[in-house]
């Protein structure tokens, strides 16, 4: 079966805001959340506003490879792209925003779902807390800090004279080598993205499928060994979308079409703000794996950490590497996705609640450790409806000795966590249906399993985990552990990015 790119749906890459299905590169990035305080001076500001596109991002991609090529260092890699809150939207003038039927989480705001998402009380959050005046925010990314504040006193400033003012504001970088692409935990980010079906020009796929060495399409469906690739309505309004009910996840569903005109060629952004407790993660899994029974698999705290993760710190699945880390199963490597967990249904290699685990199952069955095949491809076609892009950025300064040692967080200016962003169709079907139905809910995928490890959010401050046994594959030798919670949500809110030409229609 080959590659047929024309059947596929070609973008308007000069249309569509570059951080949705391409990603705006970046090294630094600030999340300046805004109000508008004069309508007209803020609609004519849009109109002549230097948004970066998808085409772009592509371009950026581009060069940036080349440049990989010969050795060179960083090459300039300004970027912007805007988001509006329900609110927002009123504000400008999209009032049939409010009559729109199918987004009551996007008009009702993120904290009026704390019930659905287990979210602690918007009055503790520190940042992003409930507020009439929160209209949107300013996507500002570069290679360096100074690129950053380039694109801020040239495409931005003055605030006041645009009609604008800022309101708060989250700074973001990547951490530094050797630990670049890594979160705060150490463990490789953003390793596992979907592949996107489309074309960027007459005959050119976004994500062309895989091709042998004689250069004949091997497999079509995947963007790169274990990357599906996926119908775009799942991520921009105006396109097909996946198939929940089909046989299999290639099959294209209906179109998604947006909840008004104004959304054609835009998508839902997730913005959450996710603390990181390192040194008490560090010194509890260590302490955990000291204290595993005799009659379990022991685990050091290596192996351990990536079973709470799914994954080693270099990115290697632990489907792939059971009891020790594989630098070349890792990040950036071309197997670095090339698993499923079929054969280990039991959770003896990668356990049930594992992070990867619970946030993208794969072809895990529901309450099922011995389906039939026709049911695995429909648990798949049904698990590729609640994907994400994840845009996500770490912010904060790296540990310190006096932490390590501790055991302890410093707090103050000293909090370091993940800015989680993504871009969805639905913001109840795919951010909220993985967090509610998946990474929070004990009983996923299999009854006992525990909630997500990492990102679970539960009003308990105890979070029983039960581990693998990858030596003797024994489930009598699971390890059953309570620990605590080492992320804390902090705010967050739900934006809508526009279309560029949907921005200069205002």
């Amino acid at each position: 079966m080959s590659h047929d790119a024309s059947l596929e749906p070609l973008f308007p890459i000069a249309d569509i805001q570059g951080d949705i299905l391409v990603g705006l590169p970046k090294r630094h990035e600030h999340l300046m959340f805004f109000e508008v305080i004069d309508v007209a001076a803020f609609k004519e500001f849009l109109e002549r506003l230097d948004i970066t596109s998808m085409q772009d991002c592509l371009r950026f991609r581009d060069e940036i490879a080349a440049q990989k090529q010969v050795g060179n260092a960083l090459i300039p890699t300004p970027g912007l792209n805007i988001a509006f809150t329900a609110a927002g939207l009123v504000r400008i003038g999209v009032s049939q925003v409010s009559g729109a039927t199918g987004i009551d989480a996007f008009k009702g705001g993120m904290a009026s779902r704390q019930a659905v998402l287990n979210d602690p009380p918007a009055s503790s959050w520190r940042s992003l807390r409930p507020s009439k005046r929160l209209h949107g925010v300013f996507i500002v990314t570069g290679a360096t800090h100074a690129e950053v504040a380039n694109v801020m006193s040239l495409r931005l400033a003055p605030p006041g004279a645009n009609g604008w003012r800022l309101i708060d504001e989250e700074v973001g970088q990547v951490r530094p080598e050797p630990v670049l692409g890594h979160e705060h935990f150490g463990y490789a980010d953003g390793v596992s993205q979907p592949g996107i079906r489309g074309r960027i020009a007459e005959t050119v796929a976004l994500n062309p499928g895989l091709k042998d060495s004689n250069g004949q399409d091997s497999e079509p469906d995947q963007a790169a060994p274990g990357q599906d690739v996926l119908w775009p309505g799942e991520f921009v309004f105006g396109y097909p979308a996946q198939n929940p009910g089909a046989a299999s996840f290639p099959e294209k569903g209906p179109e998604r079409t947006p909840p008004i005109p104004f959304m054609l060629n835009g998508s839902f952004l997730v913005i959450r703000r996710l603390a990181q407790l390192v040194p008490e993660f560090n010194a509890s899994v260590k302490k955990a794996s000291q204290s595993l029974p005799a009659s379990s698999d022991q685990a050091d705290p290596d192996l351990l950490g990536a079973q709470l993760v799914g994954r080693w710190k270099s990115g290697a699945a632990l489907i792939q590497a059971p009891t020790r880390d594989n630098r070349a199963l890792g990040d950036n490597t071309p197997d670095a996705n090339k698993f499923e967990f079929g054969g280990d249904r039991e959770g003896l290699i990668c356990p049930w609640a594992a992070h990867i685990r619970k946030t993208y199952p794969r072809d895990d069955v529901r309450h099922d450790t011995s389906p039939p095949q026709a049911d695995v491809d429909r648990a798949e076609a049904f698990t590729q409806t609640h994907r994400m892009l994840r845009r996500g950025i770490a912010f904060g300064p790296e540990l310190t000795e006096e932490e390590a040692l501790s055991g302890t967080s410093n707090g103050g200016d000293h909090t370091r966590g993940l800015l989680f962003k993504c871009y969805v169709t639905s913001i109840e079907n795919q951010f909220e249906f993985v967090q509610q139905q998946w990474s929070n809910a004990a009983d996923f995928s299999q009854e006992e399993s525990g909630i997500d490890p990492i990102i679970g959010q539960s009003p308990s401050t105890v979070r029983p985990f039960r581990g693998a046994a990858p030596i003797s594959r024994n489930v009598a030798r699971k390890p059953d552990l309570n620990l605590r919670s080492f992320v804390r949500m902090e705010g967050g809110e739900y934006f809508f990015a526009p279309s560029i030409p949907a921005l200069r229609s205002l």
